[in-house]
């Protein structure tokens, strides 16, 4: 009985499209993405935001093409299981949301609840080679803000040490300059460096990138890595070159020209900052193909 059930239940798998698991995803996601919407159009930081699920829709498409044969799940029932807890917490989480529209406690829950049943549907459609396959899914994830717990400390810390550094770096190429806090006092005036100057806005905007150059190129999971952390540190350096140039032109042009040159320079390390990360995702995209080809003459020999 077991036996004659495996093939009907491996062709079964065989026959299902990847396109009405992904639709049914899509509507999944759909109320968590609706309430992001707020948070990308009123905060800056996230502006990003709505370029993400577009660009998580291009990941998808580009792996349309290769999907790998659907292998039938071990075990359905603790799968189904998983996907109600996930499924109930969403209503509750609606409402608290309707309550509280600026709570990312609310947002991440509802991300998270989505996610798992992103999951539990990817392997009761595919196996696990799904899942892997389409993991990029996950990709959505970048869109959602950061807990206030973790973003505000960092945005502080980020804005003392920018000023610290562009004070040390002025003040030894001769103009003299003293940060307190995230403030420089210079002879012109006083430059603060606020939540824009802060970077947090290009290191957001820079692991987004980061992430989807990864996914993009197939890096894999060790070349996603360097190419967030290579993003992170890039982005700092070339932020505090924006905040030295600025306080230089403060310096000498007055606090007034600061404001000119505020979002062209931020822009223009923005570029850098992607050109670099493009390079290097090409190296390590070379590098991971590469490495393909002799694990893969090893498994021919086997």
């Amino acid at each position: 009985m077991t036996e004659s059930a495996r093939p009907a239940s491996a062709s079964a798998a065989a026959s299902v499209h990847p396109l009405p698991v992904l639709l049914l995803i899509t509507l999944i996601w759909v109320p968590t993405l609706l309430r992001l919407t707020a948070e990308w159009s009123l905060n800056p930081q996230y502006y990003y935001g709505w370029a993400v699920p577009l660009l998580t829709a291009y990941l998808v498409y580009e792996r349309l093409a290769f999907t790998p044969t659907p292998v039938p799940p071990a075990r359905v029932g603790w799968v189904m299981v998983f996907i109600v807890l996930c499924a109930l917490p969403q209503l509750p989480l609606r409402w608290l949301g309707e309550a509280n529209s600026t709570s990312r406690l609310v947002s991440w829950a509802m991300s998270l609840c989505a996610g798992g049943i992103t999951v539990a549907l990817l392997y009761l459609s595919g196996g696990r080679p799904w899942v892997r396959h389409f993991g990029v899914l996950g990709f959505l994830y970048v869109a959602v803000p950061w807990p206030i717990f973790i973003e505000q400390p960092l945005v502080q810390g980020l804005m003392r040490i920018n000023a610290q550094i562009a004070a040390e770096v002025v003040t030894f190429a001769g103009v003299p300059a003293e940060a307190t806090g995230n403030v420089i006092h210079i002879p012109t005036g006083v430059l603060g460096v606020n939540e824009a100057c802060s970077g947090i806005r290009s290191l957001q905007s820079t692991l987004m990138a980061a992430v989807f150059l990864g996914l993009l190129y197939q890096c894999g999971v060790r070349g996603c890595l360097l190419l967030v952390f290579s993003g992170a540190v890039i982005a700092f350096v070339c932020n505090v070159v924006r905040t030295v140039f600025l306080t230089w032109q403060g310096a000498f042009h007055g606090i007034e020209a600061t404001e000119k040159w505020h979002d062209s320079a931020g822009f223009a390390i923005l570029g850098v900052v992607l050109v670099c990360l493009w390079l290097i995702s090409r190296f390590l995209e070379r590098q991971e193909t590469a490495g393909r080809e002799p694990r893969a003459e090893r498994r021919e020999q086997e």
